[in-house]
């Protein structure tokens, strides 16, 4: 890096959503969501789900071809809809196989991927981190010599990367579990509400992280800068 100061005031923790990331939301999820309550009405439901996945699929080619650049949201949205094509395509599936498939394998999966990521050379949260905050390749750039430089990044990108990972973990069981504590006929509702939930409280201690971050790095930035002067 050949001015650390200059490379760290580019890099971005804030915990405002960046317009880009809430219209790639709008793409792979909010549109593919209302596409498929138009599908429902006229096609099958594994049909439906594999037009529906054109969206995000669409998405995701474009911006690697456009931007070299993978689209994180759009990959998570093809992951959910391929579990619940799974699904749709069982035929006189129980509620239990329906959560199972629905919650407990795709989420059980996704938090033990991201534990075994702690011992790649970067873990999952890295890039989901920078997929969040750097949008043109010097910011990437800037992400990665970050990484290799600040030993508080790396322990809060580890933390987090552990949080999600175990907490995902230990969720999957949570839902098991929760299917046979409550009636069958409120299954379904109660166990997306509670989904939802933990993904806001997870994202929320995330942002806690960034923010404490954010007022090390300012503090790191304050200290490097040089006097006023005259002073």
């Amino acid at each position: 890096m050949a001015d650390g100061r200059s490379t760290l005031r580019r890099l971005n923790f804030s915990s405002v959503i960046p317009s880009n990331i809430l219209q790639t939301i709008a793409i792979d999820v909010v549109f593919p969501y209302m596409a498929y309550q138009l599908f429902m009405a006229r096609l099958a439901a594994p049909l439906a789900l594999l037009l529906v996945a054109l969206l995000p699929l669409g998405h995701v080619l474009w911006q690697y071809n456009q931007q070299r650049r993978l689209d994180l949201i759009g990959l998570v949205a093809l992951y959910i809809l391929f579990w619940i094509t799974l699904g749709a395509l069982v035929p006189d599936a129980s509620p239990l196989l329906l959560t199972v498939l629905h919650y407990v394998l795709p989420i059980g999966i996704l938090g033990i991927v991201t534990l075994l990521t702690r011992w790649l050379r970067r873990p999952l949260l890295f890039y989901v981190d920078r997929y969040c905050h750097a949008h043109t390749p010097d910011h990437m750039a800037d992400y990665i010599d970050y990484w290799q430089e600040s030993a508080s990044y790396r322990q809060m990108i580890l933390r987090m990367n552990t949080g999600w990972g175990l907490g995902q973990l230990l969720f999957s069981f949570f839902v098991l579990l929760l299917f046979f504590l409550i009636p069958v006929a409120f299954s379904a509702s109660i166990i997306l509400v509670t989904t939802c939930l933990f993904y806001i409280v997870l994202t929320m201690w995330s942002v806690q992280q960034e923010s404490k971050q954010a007022a090390e790095w300012d503090k790191m930035n304050s200290e490097q800068d040089p006097p006023a002067i005259g002073s």
